[in-house]
């Protein structure tokens, strides 16, 4: 039948390099896998950003005795603050976290509504007027001075300590601290 196998050799050669060509040409276009995404790496919580801001805000606002100052003031919305108080109190794993979410509530009560721009704090006493009288005379670098804060009378005093106590109540049984009665 066939006498010469050549031509038939050849077309199965030049088949199949073109076989091959297509394959590398395929391999060479075809699309990149997708890669894995990097791994999270461990950092600050969105949480414990706005707890660390909270504190850092505070220890640097340095208030003494009883006063109440505006939410505008915060680093953040009081609301947030308070979300990430309730979250760490219940990612918290010792007693010392506790108990510094637990000066955070009541760090965060001093912040009311309405108070405007000025701190607000109660009008001393006759008895706490000579006492810090005594103890500026000895240290005069901690004098606060009275321009920066709005005095107020006990009664008037009394409409912004009311809310802010019992809003610290509310956050307590929301989660179940127990108070030792003062």
């Amino acid at each position: 039948m066939f006498e010469d196998f050549t031509p038939f050799i050849i077309a199965l050669v030049v088949t199949f390099s073109f076989m091959i060509c297509v394959a590398i040409w395929n391999n060479i276009n075809a699309p990149q896998p997708p890669e894995k995404a990097p791994p999270i790496e461990p950092g600050p919580s969105r949480t414990r950003e706005i707890l660390a801001r909270f504190s850092e805000f505070y220890m640097n606002l340095d208030p003494e005795g009883e006063v109440i100052f505006d939410t505008d003031l915060l680093p953040d919305p009081k609301q947030h603050i308070i979300h990430a108080l309730y979250v760490g109190f219940d990612e918290s794993e010792n007693d010392d976290e506790k108990s510094a979410i637990e000066r955070g509530l009541r760090a965060i009560v001093t912040f009311q509504e309405r108070v405007g721009d000025l701190p607000i704090k109660k009008e001393m006493s006759e008895i706490e007027k000579n006492l810090t009288t005594s103890i500026s005379e000895e240290n005069q670098t901690n004098t606060v001075d009275p321009s920066n804060i709005n005095i107020l009378s006990e009664e008037e005093f009394q409409k912004f300590s009311i809310l802010r106590d019992q809003e610290l109540e509310t956050h307590f049984q929301h989660l179940k601290i127990e108070t030792t009665e003062e």
